[in-house]
């Protein structure tokens, strides 16, 4: 089967470190489970507005490099999240879409809140936290 031409790309960029497994199987167990944890709270975010979404599959490429060299391929290796991370690991910035997105997803959380959740101050603090992430991502990344 012919590789696509987005696959050939990932391929011929320069890709992620290799992971370096723990020694403990105990802790490599739980950096397993924490990494599909993350994994599956980060694809979450993709629907859930104000979930982060990068954030997690940073860290569950984080965790599988120290729980599965087999789990760390895959993710470094996935369509949809390693252009993410080889970007952010040649650039240590966000692509602006990405950016884009966080922004939009962060900002309809915010209103949601607004409209929704009767304590303005939990929803205050909420949104503080917020537009100090969106300034670390649009200045910082």
């Amino acid at each position: 089967m012919k590789k696509s031409e987005t696959e050939q790309q990932l391929n011929s960029t320069v890709s992620l470190q290799q992971p370096k497994l723990a020694k403990s199987w105990l802790i490599r167990c739980i950096c397993i489970v924490l990494a599909w944890l993350c994994l599956g709270i980060g694809s979450l975010g993709i629907i859930v507005p104000g979930l982060p979404t990068f954030d997690f599959y940073f860290l569950a490429a984080i965790f599988a490099a120290k729980g599965s060299a087999k789990l760390h391929h895959w993710i470094v290796s996935n369509r949809f999240i390693a252009p993410i991370l080889q970007h952010w690991q040649h650039h240590r910035k966000l692509p602006m879409r990405v950016k884009i997105l966080s922004l939009l997803s962060m900002s309809f959380a915010a209103i949601l809140m607004i409209m929704t959740i009767p304590h303005p101050w939990a929803v205050g603090i909420v949104i503080m936290i917020m537009v100090c992430v969106q300034c670390w991502i649009w200045f910082r990344s």
